[in-house]
């Protein structure tokens, strides 16, 4: 009985386990994406035309935005973000995710109104049963930048 038991537990909890699904899918990513509702991981990698080197660890992000609102504020920020390719690991708890987008503001220092398109590579992985931004990479196309 007893291995009958050890048997039933060690064919069972893997299949239990592989049952709840995947905690990054294609779906939850394009989703977090649309409604503008992706969640950082603590330790995240954040790097884009915004800041001079790249930002390690969410506190570090949120007090670089916080400045960069002072130093350079922004009115009537407007930005879209559209993935052109998701790759879901297997076991759904890492993924990788690249597209375009699109980012215009007013610059509230010099009264112009700016816009431009921008490439992005985002990684992705599960923390606490919830999947969440682990790095970021996104540059403005130069090419696109307009100023009036």
């Amino acid at each position: 009985m007893t291995r009958l038991f050890t048997l039933l537990l060690i064919f069972v909890t893997p299949i239990v386990a592989m049952a709840q699904g995947s905690v990054c899918s294609e779906q939850t990513i394009r989703d977090a994406v649309q409604n503008h509702t992706m969640k950082s991981a603590d330790d995240s990698f954040f790097w884009s035309g915004a800041f001079d080197k790249p930002l390690i660890g969410k506190a570090e992000h949120e007090e670089a935005a916080k400045k960069a609102e002072v130093d350079a504020p922004r009115k009537n920020q407007v930005g879209a973000q559209h993935p052109q390719r998701i790759v879901v690991s297997k076991s759904g708890e890492m993924a990788y995710e690249y597209g375009t987008g699109e980012l215009s503001f007013d610059d509230q220092k010099t009264g112009k109104h700016v816009a431009f398109q921008t490439g992005y590579l985002r990684v992705w992985k599960s923390v606490d049963g919830q999947c969440k931004v682990a790095a970021t990479m996104m540059r403005p196309i130069e090419s696109t930048m307009k100023s009036n």
